[in-house]
């Protein structure tokens, strides 16, 4: 009799009868047909027994089927985990090599709750941030070959342009320059595509483990489950190494082409033997990763805590000379450096070099809002009551959003497709800005005064409020409930407020000429920058998190870029 599932029963293979399996039984290790299914649920070895239907055995993933229920060594069943040695035991190993491990369980003691750990829940996790950060770096490959494509379709004009102004004599050289440039891009561009090539490997095996995951818990039995993790903790942690690891190394760098044409051309002088220099630009990489969740789990093991707001001790990488006779209100970090000055927005390159300025008309531009790695948010008042969205890389307008008649926008901060800022009524409004939605606008119920120039940062379960006014920092669960706030001479006329990936929050005291950084739970705080660093009446701060850089801007400049790790 043919299987329709390719698998036969084992107890009548022994007898060299091929009888197709219904059942597996994952503590026997074996298949069962009709007949010696009824025989396994009445044997008293075996009664207790939890099988599954054969259909669902052959949809676990490999990794669990491969999973033995005995010891190689002993012959013995599994029936204890080694914490110290990460590893399962039968009764004769604990007596043996875990002889001296004093904190071997009992199995049966956990596997009632594998399925609902913590543990799947933390890979499932992982895993998930793994493939929304593959997807990131993607996009972000993508997004410098367009920069890249644009940029050598730029340089191209503007040879040709010039070679335009010039006589015959210097085909030769554009000739040359072009191919010069022709081999550079498309030697990058195979880098980048053999990147993203990469990058969509992986990203189609941590797919293929999120759907192992999900038959692992339809279908795996309880212990299957249990031993599973230990399985998955190496194949999860694989993966997101892969992609932090694309923080280090050279995968991501920024690429990008410059072209300076020769003085001599300017002059058309015949006597000139080039045409000017293709380079090849690499920044900093540009992608930033999102990590919900912030650790792999580890099985039967407690968390460690947070870092210590002690570990913290920035190391100064630049100083900008922001050229600007306004107040800088508020400073971006990410693929530039970013700055607010009371109506415009001025863009710096990651090394300190001034590339543009856009002016905002009618409006106050107090605060910027990072919303992904090629979009802002431009808050403020004045006579035009929005919030603008600009393009990070050009700073052109994508779209305007009008948030209403004297709704001045200070401080605010984005989350969940919604912008949420300090109104200029003594509140703290959320306005939702999501494409193709209505605005929509409700006030949270916080009971905050003196909101006019103050500023917000917010993680996932708080908001935390800086107000000038009265010289403190302040944490607010989101339905109102105060979970600490600080008030102490170290920290005077506080006003730009970020935080990092562990919640700990800086904040820039204008009136006190420092940084302070507190930990999240509020219970230690420690001035971080004073007036020996050049700290004078800081008003714009902000931590990326990507990079672990701290960028800290006095009223009117300088500005400083400090590595923190």
């Amino acid at each position: 009799m043919a299987s329709s599932t390719g698998t036969y029963c084992d107890i009548c293979q022994k007898k060299h009868i091929s009888k197709a399996a219904e059942e597996y039984c994952p503590e026997c290790e074996e298949a069962f047909c009709t007949d010696c299914k009824d025989h396994h649920k009445l044997a008293k070895a075996s009664k207790s027994h939890q099988a599954i239907l054969i259909d669902e055995y052959n949809n676990l993933p490999p990794f669990i089927r491969e999973i033995k229920q005995q010891c190689d060594e002993h012959g013995d069943i599994f029936d204890f985990f080694c914490p110290t040695h990460n590893e399962l035991c039968c009764k004769r190993c604990i007596t043996t090599t875990h002889k001296e491990c004093n904190e071997c369980i009992v199995i049966e003691d956990f596997v009632k709750f594998s399925k609902s750990s913590t543990t799947i829940d933390e890979y499932e996790k992982t895993l998930k941030d793994v493939e929304g950060n593959i997807q990131t770096a993607i996009d972000d490959r993508k997004y410098n070959l367009e920069q890249f494509e644009k940029q050598t379709q730029d340089i191209t004009k503007q040879v040709k342009g010039k070679r335009n102004e010039i006589n015959e004599h210097f085909d030769d050289l554009e000739a040359r320059k072009l191919e010069e440039l022709s081999t550079i891009g498309n030697e990058k561009k195979q880098n980048i595509q053999s990147v993203i090539e990469n990058l969509e490997k992986h990203k189609n095996n941590n797919k293929q483990l999120r759907e192992d995951v999900d038959a692992m818990k339809k279908y795996g039995s309880n212990k299957q489950a249990f031993m599973g993790t230990i399985k998955l903790q190496q194949l999860v942690s694989s993966q997101e190494k892969f992609v932090r690891s694309l923080q280090d190394d050279e995968s991501l760098r920024f690429v990008e082409l410059e072209c300076s044409i020769s003085e001599g051309l300017n002059s058309i002088s015949t006597g000139n033997h080039t045409f000017g220099t293709v380079t090849q630009i690499s920044s900093d990489t540009l992608a930033q990763f999102n990590w919900k969740s912030t650790k792999l789990a580890q099985i039967l093991t407690p968390p460690t805590g947070m870092n210590s707001i002690g570990n913290i001790n920035p190391k100064l990488i630049c100083k900008i000379d922001v050229d600007t006779d306004r107040t800088i209100t508020s400073c971006v970090l990410g693929r530039y450096l970013l700055f607010s000055t009371m109506g415009n927005v001025l863009q710096y390159n990651s090394k300190g070099k001034y590339l543009k300025k856009v002016e905002l008309t009618n409006s106050h531009a107090f605060d910027i809002v990072l919303i992904d790695l090629n979009t802002i948010a431009v808050t403020g008042g004045s006579s035009s009551f929005k919030i603008y969205i600009l393009d990070v890389g050009t700073l052109e307008l994508k779209r305007d959003i009008d948030v209403g008649e004297g709704n001045w926008l200070f401080g605010a901060t984005y989350e969940k497709e919604s912008i949420i800022g300090c109104t200029k009524d003594n509140a703290i409004n959320s306005f939702n800005i999501a494409i193709g939605k209505d605005i929509s606008q409700f006030a949270l119920p916080l009971n905050i005064k003196h909101t006019a120039n103050a500023y917000l940062a917010s993680d996932n379960n708080h908001i935390y409020f800086s107000d000038l006014q009265n010289n403190s920092v302040t944490c607010y669960e989101r339905k109102g409930k105060i979970i600490w706030s600080f008030n102490k001479d170290i920290l005077k006329e506080p006003r730009s407020i970020c935080l990092d990936s562990n919640s700990n929050v800086y904040v820039a005291g204008s009136g006190s000429d420092n940084v302070v950084v507190f930990s999240s739970d509020g219970l230690h705080s420690k001035q971080l920058l004073g007036p020996d660093d050049g700290i004078q009446k800081p008003h714009a701060i902000h931590y990326d998190k990507s990079s672990k850089r701290l960028l800290v801007v006095n009223e009117k400049g300088p500005a400083f870029l400090y590595q923190t790790v």
